[in-house]
């Protein structure tokens, strides 16, 4: 009887290692993120940092320090990156033993890591974040941290990563390099970046297009280039007066045709939006219950915190009354539903705030939405593969240690000891089994953009949100002022279910 306490003792343990409170806070965390209030957003973060605890640091940082970035607090938004940066790379090797401790828990007990993606996106908030305090030189330290990192990917897997290269932050680094005057690397990012965006809406029948779609499926998503990426590479070429200039303008002829003369006694309106809110991992939960008088099948996605309840009660009780249970949860991402698909801003007189006619539209320039699910999509082979190998594992467990209480047990006592033991057993089971649903939630599903040139001085705008039949959805005033030959940032977020 001694060996059966240890295995219950041990199922308590791990029932009570398994029940953190994290998944119930990422229900808070999703209505704070919503309404749009940074401050009080901020402050459930920071009063939840025991809730992340150490397994989960590294999602602390990534969540407080995006929300600092929507609040303006730009200064104080890096140097919570840094303190993520420093444990992305402390955890850059994953902890053998912690991995093999989730065989019999669940995934949720191994610290959060961290995806190659979420620190290269770091760099681009930090980046932001020094451009909108005007430390431009303090921006490229983190472009080339940036680069440092896809190099370091491609070398640890060589060359053959899911996420090693990423158009949007290749030309949002390339903006940056060039800002600060650093034209040569502004090129080269500006390059990159044209080799992994689509270019087959501009131009057709090349053969590098068909190459160049392959390597997009390689990051997750596919993207149109951007036009002024191309006005931009096409202004470097031709500043070095390399002859790549007329090569790239003859293949983009169409684009060149109707490109506005620049004007150098213009400044740059670079504006970023942060749209929507990035998928949410759920519970997709299979469940097979069986005694010998009935069967007991479910199959479900578990997407708010009402259905997670109702689901733990169900499955509890189907767990107990059952003579054998067997649980699988695996994860899967489930989009928002963001009515919002894009951006036009519309130029106002600023005394009498009247449409001056003008309106400039944004454009789709990174999908984190469609990356992060990718990347999922790639894991799940060895998501499926240990998730199947915990169920049946606890399964086997249970029944032997039923077994060899029915063994010793009285046979007087009507067998209610090793029944009672099973069942404590099958109901430990369905509260273990839970899919491992952590990521980096309040970051946006994708981010648009709007590159406008103006005259020097104050400009007042509309930003129109509208969704994918360009009907507007919501406004926003906004002002900038332009400085000739300089670009002027302005960070936006938008969200409407």
């Amino acid at each position: 009887m001694r060996k059966i306490k240890y295995f219950i003792i041990l199922f308590i343990a791990l029932f009570i290692v398994s029940c953190g409170g994290l998944n119930s806070y990422f229900y808070k965390l999703e209505e704070s993120v919503i309404k749009n209030d940074y401050t009080k957003t901020q402050q459930l973060i920071i009063d939840s940092k025991s809730t992340y605890g150490n397994k989960n640091e590294f999602l602390y940082y990534l969540d407080l320090g995006f929300i600092q970035h929507l609040a303006g607090n730009y200064e104080e938004s890096n140097k919570t990156f840094e303190q993520a940066k420093k444990i992305y790379d402390k955890n850059y090797t994953k902890s053998i033993s912690a991995g093999a401790f989730s065989l019999f828990a669940n995934d949720n007990v191994i610290p959060y890591y961290g995806h190659p993606y979420e620190i290269s996106y770091v760099n681009v908030i930090c980046a932001l974040n020094y451009v909108l305090q005007g430390q431009n030189n303090e921006a490229v330290v983190e472009a080339r941290q940036s680069d440092n990192l896809f190099r370091k990917i491609n070398a640890d897997s060589f060359g053959k990563a899911f996420y090693n290269d990423d158009p949007f932050i290749k030309y949002f680094m390339g903006i940056i390099y060039e800002n600060a005057g650093y034209y040569n690397d502004a090129l080269i990012a500006y390059k990159s970046a044209l080799k992994n965006y689509d270019t087959s809406l501009y131009v057709q029948n090349f053969d590098s297009d068909v190459d160049k779609k392959k390597e997009n499926k390689n990051i997750g998503y596919n993207l149109t280039a951007p036009k002024d990426l191309i006005y931009s590479l096409y202004d470097l070429y031709d500043y070095f007066g390399f002859p790549e200039a007329y090569n790239l303008k003859d293949k983009y002829s169409s684009l060149f045709d109707n490109r506005p003369a620049p004007d150098k006694n213009c400044g740059e309106l670079i504006i970023i939006n942060y749209n929507g809110l990035s998928p949410k991992k759920v519970d997709s939960i299979i469940e097979l219950a069986f005694s010998k008088a009935w069967i007991y099948f479910n199959a479900e996605s578990i997407n708010s915190k009402e259905q997670d309840d109702v689901s733990k009660v169900r499955s509890a009780v189907a767990a107990g009354f059952s003579g054998d249970y067997i649980k699988i949860a695996f994860p899967k991402y489930e989009r928002y539903g963001n009515k919002i698909s894009n951006f036009i801003v519309e130029e106002t007189d600023e005394k009498t705030k009247n449409s001056l006619g003008k309106e400039y539209a944004g454009f789709a320039a990174a999908d984190m939405g469609t990356l992060m699910i990718s990347a999922l999509q790639r894991e799940n082979l060895a998501i499926y593969s240990k998730t199947i190998a915990r169920a049946v594992g606890r399964y086997v467990l249970a029944k032997v240690v039923a077994d060899q209480v029915r063994q010793r047990e009285d046979k007087n006592n009507g067998g209610w000891l090793s029944a009672l033991t099973q069942m404590t057993l099958n109901v430990a089971n369905s509260v273990l089994e839970k899919a491992d649903k952590r990521s980096w939630r309040t970051f946006p599903e994708t981010i648009n953009m709007a590159r406008i040139y103006l005259p020097e001085g104050t400009h007042t705008f509309n930003i129109k949100y509208v969704n994918s039949f360009k009907n507007i959805i919501c406004t926003e005033k906004i002002t900038a002022e332009i400085k000739k030959g300089r670009k002027t940032f302005i960070v936006t977020r938008s969200y409407k279910n």
